[in-house]
Formats: structure tokens, sequence, C-alpha cells
């Protein structure tokens, strides 16, 4: 029950910050055909942190004990140069699609600009996951590709993100070294 009402709170909160932003660029990610979207995230600059702020307190004690040590401020610091957060989970119920053909669709679509695969791996508990960059680590684009049962039928399940902006990675290590008890 209370990570139900976690759950509408959140979603309260994600669309009071999409109507405030008016102005806000449309999401660049594609849906891949057929599949039936689940949820979805378009947060700027001005919403990530605030939506942060909220939601940490909700998942106290659900996510582990690290989430609970995470300095809300330190992760500021960490998103102060990331303008836009996009993210769009999806499931695809035709049982005759496979995870080859939702990862090159992924890899043909991608949103605009010049991309450079750095990351894949591929593990039957986790899925299938890519991540791609942009020059200088402006960018973040990824997917995720994972077999679940939805209503007790197989499906597949797509997470892709894109981050526009600098993360700070020195200090997200900091952040997460010390929700862990590891100085950095």
């Amino acid at each position: 029950m209370r990570l139900r009402i976690a759950f509408i709170v959140m979603a309260v909160a994600i669309c009071g910050a999409a109507f405030a932003q008016e102005e806000k660029p449309p999401m660049d990610l594609p849906v891949y055909p057929g599949a039936e979207t689940a949820m979805e995230v378009n947060m700027s600059n001005e919403d990530i942190l605030p939506m942060a702020k909220a939601m940490l307190p909700m998942l106290s004690g659900k996510l582990g004990p690290v989430l609970d040590k995470i300095d809300i401020d330190k992760l500021g610091e960490v998103l102060k140069d990331v303008k836009q957060i996009e993210m769009v989970q999806m499931d695809i119920n035709n049982t005759k699609v496979k995870d080859a053909d939702i990862a090159n669709y992924y890899a043909k679509n991608m949103p605009s600009g010049q991309w450079t695969r750095v990351f894949r791996q591929s593990d039957p508990k986790l899925g299938a996951i890519t991540l791609y960059m942009q020059a200088g680590i402006e960018s973040i684009y990824g997917y995720r590709i994972r077999s679940v049962s939805t209503d007790g039928k197989p499906a597949k399940r797509v997470e892709a993100i894109k981050i526009v902006g600098k993360i700070d990675y020195m200090k997200l290590l900091q952040v997460a070294g010390e929700a862990v008890g590891i100085s950095i």
C-alpha cells in the first residue's frame, strides 16, 4: 500500500513538473513499433533535483541501505550540468520479436547527433545493455532489453534513456563511495 502511494505521489510530481515546463523539448527517444509504453520521463534541469529530493525519502528502506545514505545536496552537485533526462519504458508482447531485432532498431534510430558505442553487455539475468556517448561525454544514450512475464505471458521489456549534459563522474564516485563507506 505504501509503495502504491509513493508511485502515485511520484506520478503527480512528474505531471506537475511537466505542466510547469511548457517550453521543454519533445522526447527524442523512439518507441519500438507495436510496443506498449508503460512509463515516460522527460525532465529538465529544473525538475531533476526537486524530483530526487521528493522521491528519495519515499524510497527509504525499499532499495537497500545504500540509498538511505546518499546526500541529496551532493547528488545535486553531480547533476548540476545535466540539462535533460528522457526515459521511456515499454513492453513488446510479440513473441516473434528477438532481442537482436530490438537492438538493431535502437542502434538505427538513435537520437540526433554523433554517437559512439562505449559499452555493451548481455547477461541472462540483467538482459542486454548498450550505452553510447557523444564527444566529451556531453550526452549519454542507452537501452536495456530483457525478458519479462506480463499477465503470465512472455514479453520483452525495453528501457531507453537519454541524458543531455555532463555528469560530474568524480563527484558521483565520491557520493557512491560515501554511501557504501569508502573514501575516494
